[in-house]
């Protein structure tokens, strides 16, 4: 092996590690972002917690843009992509706090895991890619793990469980979003725009004549919490974008199942919450599938990687 192809394997075993270690701060950033918005939700508006949490964290993306490179990295020629994910921000965002008091935190974590799946059904409709019925039989066992969670038709059933549902589609929307704008805009650019374009919609949206949107003064015992909260969601985010543009995709997804086991302890610490039986099983059909999903993409990505370096680099036997 030449020198040059030794240093440049080590270099992406490099970004690799370091993508894995970003993902991993990423996930229990993530953990103490929603286990703080569970406990503030049982007082305030969602809207409330939405637009003080990113109020707060508008002057860390600008002290991330200054350390970033400065404002030539705001710089972005997709600016309606960038608003798309910014209202899905809110709505998923919204969504998932919608349901942390009524349900388990572990609980919520495990329904949200569909995410991937749904960027495969997405995938196939925003982007026009092929899926086997191979992957369509994945996808299936996937949803039956959340019917396992649901339990539809008995005591257990809550239809509290469709709320974290719909966040985790809308997640995956702005998943794919994301995704095309790395080509478009940096990470400081994306954490930046993201964060001052959902102040505005938030600020917006306390016009509208619905309880979740009505303005809820914080007490300054609480404004702490938020700032903790602001602190840690704007490191989950920059961590997100970077996370994904040194690393392949499957080898950070896995990662963020780790987040339920932050969901256990944190909800067993906090709030004594025990997940049924039923929740970890449905838990572990969804991420078996995911990881299933992950593992398939993984293989599909080298094989073309392979077949397209092949020509180029084969000869024939009897050269």
């Amino acid at each position: 092996m030449s020198k040059q192809l030794t240093s440049a394997v080590n270099t992406s075993g490099d970004r690799i590690f370091l993508g894995i270690i970003l993902a991993i701060v990423m996930v229990f950033c993530m953990s103490v972002m929603d286990g703080i918005a569970k406990w503030l939700t049982a007082s305030y508006s969602l809207i409330s917690i939405i637009l003080i949490r990113n109020t707060f964290s508008l002057p860390l993306t600008v002290a991330l843009v200054i350390k970033s490179g400065g404002w030539q990295t705001l710089r972005c020629d997709r600016p309606w992509l960038l608003l798309a994910r910014s209202a899905l921000i809110i709505v998923t965002a919204g969504s998932f706090y919608a349901a942390l008091p009524l349900m388990p935190l572990a609980e919520a974590f495990a329904i949200t895991f569909v995410g991937p799946l749904f960027i495969t059904i997405l995938s196939v409709i925003f982007l026009g890619e092929k899926v086997g019925p191979h992957r369509w039989g994945v996808v299936f066992t996937g949803f039956c793990g959340v019917l396992v969670i649901f339990q539809p038709g008995t005591d257990a059933f809550q239809p509290a469980a469709f709320l974290p549902l719909i966040a985790a589609f809308f997640y995956a929307v702005l998943m794919i979003i994301t995704r095309q704008l790395r080509h478009h805009s940096t990470s400081a650019g994306i954490t930046f725009w993201g964060t001052l374009t959902t102040v505005i919609l938030a600020l917006v949206a306390l016009l509208l004549p619905w309880d979740a949107f009505a303005w809820t003064r914080p007490d300054n015992s609480d404004l702490l919490m938020i700032l903790v909260m602001a602190i840690v969601a704007t490191t989950a985010h920059f961590l997100t974008s970077q996370a994904y543009r040194i690393a392949p995709a499957a080898v950070i997804a896995p990662f963020e199942y780790t987040i339920l086991l932050w969901g256990l302890l944190f909800g067993w610490f906090f709030w004594n919450e025990i997940p049924e039986a039923h929740v970890l099983i449905g838990a572990a059909v969804i991420v078996a599938s995911g990881l299933y999903l992950i593992y398939r993409e993984s293989r599909s990505m080298r094989k073309t990687v392979l077949d397209s370096r092949l020509p180029e680099n084969s000869r024939h036997p009897t050269a």
